[in-house]
Parts: C-alpha cells; structure tokens; sequence
C-alpha cells in the first residue's frame, strides 16, 4: 500500500511539471534579433563569420539593417538574442592577464603565492627542483626589464 500511494505521488509531481496547452517549442520571431533568448541546435544556427568575441564563448554582430545580436556557444547549441542598448558596452577580450601567482626570490629557492577561495596558497620551491609550470612563472616573473642607464663618476684628481 506505502509503495502504491508513493508511486501515485511520483507520478502527480512528474505531471505538474510538465505544461499545459503548450507543446514547448520555442515562440517564432518577428525581428531578426529577438528580445528573448532564442536556442537552435548548432548545425542548425551558426556564429556570423564577421562576429567580435567580447567574453569567452560570447560574440557580438551587427547586420546590414544596423540591429546587434549576442551569440552564446554552449554545449547545447548557440543561443542568440538582441543586445540591450541602455547596458554598457562590453570590451574585447584581454587574453593578457596578470599572472595569479606571486614569485619571490629568497637566494636558493623561489616562494610561490596564489590566492585561492579558500585563502592564501604558500608553496617554496628549490631553484634545482622547479617544475616545468613553475619555471615559466619565474620566466614571467622575473622577465629582465629595460636596463637602468648607469652612470660612472671618475674620482676627482687630487693635487
């Protein structure tokens, strides 16, 4: 009977979340950019080939009539939908980023800080037993900057 009534109740939660008198498909629109996200498998939509990447995975276009739409690629296809105009322009993508790792000399070894969610992550490595990662963070860190014009003072003559 414990096995009856729950299945009655599985069944009466899978069917309340399941829409009545709509089939689910998504709405057609009239403009080419739609002000709600439209989703169509990706053999179906495509990126424009003319499309600016602004965040990863994020493009903007602009066609020939002058309307801007945003593309997302996900996993699930490409979602397309109207970019607002009264929000902030979003810059192009900086592929240079700061390193998230800090170096510190300390004579024979180098110390290694990263933050993390979890608070400060502290490592110290010897100078012979470095890793192939943690030599291109020296490299980046310690990368030589423009020399120093030096000056050299002679000694004044005595008489």
């Amino acid at each position: 009977m414990k096995t009856m009534a729950i299945s009655l109740f599985a069944t009466a939660l899978c069917l309340a979340q399941i829409p009545s008198g709509n089939s689910g498909a998504p709405s057609k629109t009239v403009s080419a950019c739609a002000s709600q996200p439209e989703h169509k498998t990706g053999a179906q939509q495509t990126i424009p080939t003319g499309a600016i990447q602004v965040e990863p995975y994020i493009y903007r276009y602009t066609d020939s009539a002058g309307e801007t739409c945003l593309y997302r690629q996900t996993p699930f296809g490409i979602y397309k939908w109207a970019e607002d105009a009264s929000a902030p322009a979003a810059q192009p993508v900086n592929n240079q980023r700061k390193s998230p790792v800090a170096v510190t000399d300390l004579g024979d070894s180098f110390r290694f800080e990263r933050l993390t969610p979890f608070g400060k992550w502290t490592w110290t490595r010897k100078k012979t037993e470095l890793n192939k990662d943690e030599k291109a963070l020296v490299e980046t860190q310690t990368a030589p900057s423009a020399p120093a014009a030096i000056s050299v003072e002679k000694p004044a003559e005595s008489r």
